[in-house]
């Protein structure tokens, strides 16, 4: 029995022999490949013929391949790395983590069994960019069964020194990954740690080790895929601190997480802690929820803050207001029964926290999401921590309009008896057209910031940068320089201090800015509808938009959904600003028009202010604050 394969003239053809005679034959075009770039076929073969690899053909940017493999006759057409792995077949799982101030320590169980006889070299074990030590990965012919026990060939110990995590580049996620060479083809794959097969899901991304290490904070943890994250960040402030190194120690925090459970079982009160963004901020709508809900007689609602936010004055002294990293917030942090606020709970405590106890508490509460905005122009792609089975998943979200629910429930999968349509609570917060013509003519640049480029070592190259500046040369030769203002993403606020930008930058609260916006110029943000709502004038400048939506998904509303001008070029940009400026006035009618005040209305539905009622409402109909 033989095969033979032929890919001519954009069609792929298989033809089986058996004594001199062709008995069965097969053809499919490259148009029908790609719209099914893999499947079984259904020639019949024999003992000899089970792995052989007929053709491998570049086509375009990726390989057309045709092989056998047990019983079946395979094509695919995929790209260099998938095609070569193919061909092989891994044992990948890592047995134990473990990391202190001298070693990270990985005891990995993994094999190739390489049936096609390939020839396999410079295989290495990989952590980001950086690390890269030789391996000698167990390769055999035949396959076995998986049996951990009994296979200790295939159980390795990796050490790594922990100074060498510290990257110079300061990249905080990096993945750990096996690399070596098929036939001379660079292929790399994931470092696995599967879940025990008795422990939930949602603990996957809870740190499995951790430690400090000079000024460092440094932990091991599956993403949601099961692979092995690297997490190496600089220490915040108050790392540094006793009170903090004592209320989150190991020891402290698991007696409070297992006090917290015991507390949740034993007792019918309920305990929902009430937050925004990094803790530090209480202009967002959840302290307002807070308030109505203790003013209606809810005693289990707490705000929590940093005593170093500009609002904690304000508040400090109010009723079930927290200072956060006091004892009693490490207390209520594994009491709380949910959490009700506009960002992800991780924002109770940092960001990326080694506290394992604090993330496995986290994963076990619901979250109520508030939104900080609409989502309704940037989508939730598979990165996104809010989509279902990421860490911070909501229970229950907030959204503004019927639209909204339905991109809602698909793109982040969210069942549509848990997305309530009240508004958000950010629209009972400002005024709804307060802005007119007769408003100050101030513009208000806001650009989002692109995790793409946070590998550039100087952030003057990035599109973020050179677009902000070139936005705001063009705006500074209609308005006076005092009339244009910045509002830089945290993530580079202190390096475009040291830029000549840095006398435009706004240091205040966003809501505040936005009060005063008459034009907005963004590329993707949602707080086109904020300022929209209070009567401003928005331009989207979407330059790179063809890349943007490659890396994070294309956009979700309509070319006849959008509530401004969308523009593509600073040549573009100029050429409104010339017609929509005049005399250093804004001319609010060109740049709002009434079809943009019709598709707003549509986006989000409530402009009567009375969201934060609606939102209250239906928490005690959840029984979550009754």
């Amino acid at each position: 029995m033989n095969f033979s394969v032929l890919f001519q003239d954009n069609i792929l053809s298989i033809e089986k022999e058996e004594k001199g005679q062709i008995t069965e034959r097969w053809t499919k075009s490259l148009a029908d490949i790609k719209r099914l770039p893999s499947a079984d076929l259904d020639f019949v073969i024999d003992q000899e013929n089970q792995f052989q690899l007929y053709l491998w053909q570049p086509v375009e940017d990726k390989i057309l391949m045709v092989y056998s493999k047990v019983t079946k006759i395979k094509y695919a057409l995929t790209s260099v790395t998938n095609a070569s792995l193919r061909l092989i077949k891994r044992y990948n799982n890592t047995l134990n983590v473990s990391i202190n101030k001298d070693d990270l320590t990985i005891q990995w169980y993994g094999a190739v069994i390489n049936l096609f006889h390939m020839k396999l070299s410079d295989m290495r074990f990989c952590i980001g960019d950086v690390i890269s030590k030789p391996l000698d990965i167990p390769v055999f012919t035949q396959d076995f069964k998986d049996d951990k026990m009994k296979n200790t060939e295939c159980i390795q110990t990796i050490r790594i020194k922990t100074s060498d995590l510290i990257q110079k580049d300061e990249k905080i996620n990096s993945r750990i990954f096996i690399s070596f060479k098929i036939n001379d083809i660079p292929i790399e794959y994931p470092v696995r740690m599967e879940m025990p097969a008795d422990e939930d899901k949602k603990y996957l991304y809870v740190p499995l080790c951790s430690t400090f290490y000079k000024d460092h904070a440094i932990h091991l943890r599956r993403n949601g895929y099961e692979n092995l994250m690297l997490i190496c960040r600089k220490m915040e402030t108050v790392e540094y601190t006793r009170g903090f190194r004592f209320w989150e120690s190991s020891f402290i925090s698991k007696m409070l997480y297992h006090l917290g459970q015991n507390a949740k079982k034993k007792s019918a009160k309920k305990v929902c802690l009430f937050y925004e963004k990094f803790s530090m901020k209480a202009e967002e709508g959840t302290f307002d929820i807070f308030e109505k809900t203790r003013a209606e007689g809810f005693d289990g609602s707490y705000f929590i803050i940093d005593a170093q936010s500009p609002d904690y004055d304000k508040i400090k002294n109010k009723p079930g207001v927290i200072k956060k990293y006091s004892a009693k917030y490490y207390w209520l942090l594994y009491r709380a029964n949910a959490y009700i606020s506009t960002e992800i709970p991780m924002h109770l405590n940092l960001l990326r926290s080694n506290n394992s106890f604090f993330r496995r508490t986290v994963a076990e509460n619901p979250l109520i999401f508030l939104q900080h905005g609409v989502t309704y122009l940037k989508c939730h792609g598979k990165n996104s921590p809010l989509i279902a089975g990421k860490e911070g998943a909501p229970s229950y979200i907030v959204v503004g309009s019927e639209k909204e629910k339905q991109v809602v429930a698909q793109s982040m999968n969210i069942p549509e008896d848990h997305i309530l349509k009240t508004g958000l609570p950010i629209f009972s917060k400002i005024s709804h057209k307060h802005l007119n013509q007769h408003s100050d003519d101030i513009a208000v640049i806001m650009l989002t910031w692109k995790p793409y480029e946070e590998h550039l070592e100087d952030f003057r190259e990035s599109s973020y940068y050179k677009n902000t500046l070139r936005i705001y040369d063009v705006l500074s030769k209609y308005l006076p320089a005092e009339n244009v203002i910045i509002v830089a993403h945290p993530r580079i606020e202190s390096l475009i201090a040291g830029t000549p930008l840095a006398s435009s930058i706004w240091k205040k609260p966003i809501s505040e800015v936005l009060s005063i916006a008459k034009l907005l110029i963004t590329d993707y943000s949602s707080v086109c509808y904020n300022s929209f709502y209070q009567g401003g004038g928005v331009v989207f400048y979407q330059e790179d938009l063809e890349y943007y939506e490659q890396e994070n998904g294309k956009l979700i509303p309509t070319d006849d959904e959008y509530i401004g001008k969308r523009i593509y070029s600073i040549d573009q940009l100029e050429q409104i600003l010339k017609e929509g400026i005049q005399n250093q006035q804004i001319d609010l009618e060109y740049f709002r028009t009434k079809e943009h005040d019709k598709r707003y209305l549509t986006i989000n539905e409530y402009t009567d202010g009375k969201n934060i009622d609606r939102i209250c409402d239906a928490l005690k109909k959840l029984h979550i604050i009754s």
